[in-house]
């Protein structure tokens, strides 16, 4: 039985934010901070001939300049091929080349504005489908010589990932179909669109060689890993510290402000270093989600029985590979779909282009194959007059099945997601004119999903004694409300009331190690930490109680914060451990928990590592309606169902729910960058169209409860799934309302027109 787990907690950091006294990375201020503003490259790919920084070095104000040379270091978390700041040539528009610290940010900028560069302007690779051209120039000519993981590359290309997978023999599993279809998709790169811009604080000692980062992050330890080797120093030298995100989406887990602060901060004199990023900035100079062109065949039975699909996908990585390797691995691996389909065979290819970079996204990869993947299973319906819903049911992975990897599958809630969204939606039911120009229509999509595996968290909870428990994990607020639903495990597993939990900032020095506030990981792996030292916390002090009041300890209980024996109360955890005055006395235990041997990962080599620990499934259902006259697209309703495992806080779960639909409408019909050469030119939110409150429909978020074994209190993530099923969802509808079919991303008026008109074109209208 649980107190706190399954209620609709409110967020416990709901009073600072709605009144404003939440500190964010933006709102850090330090004595005698200087301020950091960056030179950028103006070309997509340039070799740098000279830097001029006279003029800027006498501007008023300046105390710090440092260029690439000046700073010649090299990061990356796959492949370390990025520079702080660009050494000896420039590979993407808005890449960092000179960065000056001064006494204010207008005077940084306007001695920014005096420096002179010099190129030699180089032919760049601006579309992923050249960088595979044999004569392409290549954007890193010495790839191969990077210090890089164990993933494959091909050497002397711009081929920056290359994975191939195959299970059963495709080619029969073609034969074996009587329908066998191939389709090509595309999906553009998308903004993060964070209402916080990247931001960072840095601060470097002398004396000791220390930095200290404030920085706004999902991702402290891993950042500090990525600083630590990129300078060659012992993390106890680099000491990350993490307030409140104002949102990642996947944006903010690599160094983007960070390593200019940093940079700066080494010849500041001990003087901090503030870079906040512009939104221009925000928008056009660091990671994007990654494009991708997908070509997919499919082979299917009459009765709509899946047989085989191959995949052939093309990433985009831009200048930089970022952490897109894992995104062209592991994203690319659930293009085949939640389904059973005996015979696979997959080629993935990630390339270097002289691009802005890109990186994970919301998702990690699923948004892009879910696209594909989903808008061809309504495809093959629709040539087997096989009703879409009935499609994917027939084929859908249930409990106890295996995935392509031969991993038994666990907490499948797929086809309760497919049920019910598709019953909310009113499946079936549609009045397809409601006035000459509009036309409806409805449509549906699925997906699956990942979490990273295996990966670890640690927890050290302390019991002070006036009662207040202090939660230590490293799982920084991105604003996605796990700190609500953290205390409600903690105050569960402890025995507490949650008002009396505390989750103290992130901070690398005293904060033990967590992997990232990603893939949907947090709930299960922190909470699994959480609920171990929580129960070592309970069963300590309730050994204090026994002791202290001379009670056998196995009658006694530790209820909402009181000792219980017989079911009455006879005295409180803060009487308890503030009677000893002034010899003190707190309650400390620490817990570390890893997937790593987990028999529920069991799976035979070589794919055994693509397990994982828990799977996510989504079903969004769309109905909508299409302007013919406008090609305007209006969303009216979308249910959206998630299998969550078990919902810690179901207002928080349904909150994630809305805002990815929200994510995924925006995604689909209004998100673009727009420019040419290499250039992004729509760098503000007036130019680069969100979705707005007018654009947003009515939503219904429907819980699905599979339950895990393994999981704390069996719940499994929630907040990346939530995106990935709107856009084939609403395309799916779309063709369902007038009849096209739109396979590039994004769904706009024009292109939706446009196809109107050919179709009634060829029919002779």
């Amino acid at each position: 039985m649980t107190t706190h787990v399954g209620r609709r907690v409110p967020r416990v950091d709901a009073r600072e934010k709605v009144t404003g006294t939440a500190v964010y990375g933006v709102d850090v201020r330090l004595p005698g901070m200087l301020h950091g503003a960056t030179l950028r490259s103006p070309y997509p790919h340039a070799r740098i001939i000279s830097i001029d920084t006279k003029a800027a070095a006498a501007a008023p104000g300046v105390e710090v300049i440092v260029t690439g040379r000046g700073f010649p270091f090299i990061f990356g978390s796959a492949i370390k091929d990025q520079p702080f700041l660009a050494i000896d040539r420039v590979r993407y528009v808005g890449e960092p080349v000179v960065a000056i610290a001064a006494r204010t940010e207008a005077q940084a900028q306007e001695a920014v504005d005096l420096l002179k560069v010099e190129y030699e302007v180089l032919p760049a690779v601006l579309d992923p489908l050249q960088a595979l051209e044999v004569d392409a120039p290549l954007v890193h000519p010495d790839m191969h010589t990077y210090d890089r993981g164990p993933h494959e590359i091909v050497p002397n290309t711009n081929i920056n990932t290359l994975w191939t997978f195959e299970r059963g023999d495709v080619q029969a599993g073609f034969a074996a179909a009587d329908l066998v279809v191939e389709d090509e998709f595309t999906a553009h790169a998308l903004s993060h669109a964070a209402l916080e811009p990247h931001v960072a604080v840095a601060r470097y000692e002398a004396a000791t060689g220390a930095y200290t980062v404030w920085v706004s992050t999902d991702r402290p330890f891993q950042l500090r890993g990525e600083l630590t080797a990129a300078l060659g120093i012992p993390s106890d030298k680099m000491r990350l510290i993490v307030a409140n995100v104002g949102g990642s989406f996947g944006g903010k887990n690599t160094l983007i402000a960070e390593s200019i602060a940093v940079a700066l901060a080494r010849y500041a004199g001990g003087a901090p270093v503030r870079v906040e990023f512009s939104r221009e900035d925000d928008l056009v100079a660091t990671q994007t989600r990654v494009p991708a062109i997908m070509k997919i065949k499919t082979g299917v039975t009459n009765d709509g029985i899946l047989t085989a699909r191959s995949a052939d996908i093309l990433w985009d990585s831009g200048a930089y590979t970022s952490n897109t390797v894992g995104v062209a691995i592991r994203g690319s691996s659930t293009i085949f779909g939640p389904y059973r389909i005996p015979d696979l065979a997959l080629v993935a290819r990630q390339v270097y282009t002289n691009r802005a970079i890109t990186g994970s996204y919301r998702g990690y990869g699923t948004t892009q194959v879910t696209w594909a993947c989903e808008s061809q299973m309504d495809m093959i319906a629709a040539r087997l007059e096989i009703d879409p819903v009935a499609f994917r049911i027939r084929n859908a992975y249930e409990e106890g099945d295996s995935y392509i990897n031969e991993q038994i599958m666990h907490g499948v809630g797929l086809r309760e997601s497919l049920e019910r969204t598709s019953d909310e939606i009113g499946w079936g039911d549609v009045d397809r004119r409601p006035a000459p120009h509009l036309r409806r229509g409805k449509g549906i999509a699925t997906m699956i999903k990942p979490t990273a595996t295996p990966t670890s968290s640690n927890c050290v909870i302390k019991v002070e004694d006036d009662g207040r428990v202090s939660v230590l994990v490293a799982a920084p607020e991105i604003g996605s409300g796990q700190a609500t639903v953290l205390a409600q495990m903690a105050a569960d597993a402890v025995g507490v009331p949650i008002e009396s939990v505390v989750i103290p900032p992130t901070d690398t020095a005293f904060s033990p190690f967590n992997g990232p506030v990603a893939s949907s990981r947090t709930t299960y792996h922190v909470g699994n930490a959480i609920r171990m030292a929580g129960g070592d916390v309970r069963e300590k002090i309730l050994a204090t109680a026994a002791e202290v009041l001379g009670f056998e300890p196995e009658i006694l209980e530790l209820v909402d914060g009181k000792i219980v024996v017989e079911g009455e109360s006879v005295t409180t955890v803060a009487g308890l451990l503030g009677g000893f005055g002034f010899e003190g006395h707190s309650v400390t235990a620490e817990a570390r928990f890893t997937t790593r041997g987990s028999p529920l990962l069991k799976a035979p080599p070589p794919y055994d590592w693509m397990s994982s620990i828990f799977w996510m499934f989504a079903t969004h259902a769309v109905e909508l309606e299409v302007d013919t006259e406008t090609g305007v697209v209006r969303i009216i309703k979308v249910a959206a169902a998630q299998d969550v495992g078990r919902a810690i806080n179901p207002m928080t779960c349904e909150q994630q729910i809305e805002g990815g639909v929200v994510m995924g409408i925006s995604n689909a019909l209004f998100e673009e960058f727009k420019g040419s050469g290499g250039r992004i030119e729509n760098g503000s939110f007036a130019e680069y169209k969100l979705a707005a409150m007018p654009d947003l429909p009515e939503i219904i978020p429907i819980i699905v409860e599979s339950d895990h074994s393994e999981a704390p209190f069996g719940a499994k993530g929630v907040g990346e799934p939530a995106a990935a099923a709107t856009p084939p969802a609403i395309a799916n509808a779309l063709y369902d309302a007038v009849g096209i079919r739109i396979t590039d991303l994004p769904l706009t008026a024009e292109k939706v027109l446009e196809a109107i008109a050919e179709a009634a074109a060829r029919d002779g209208e």
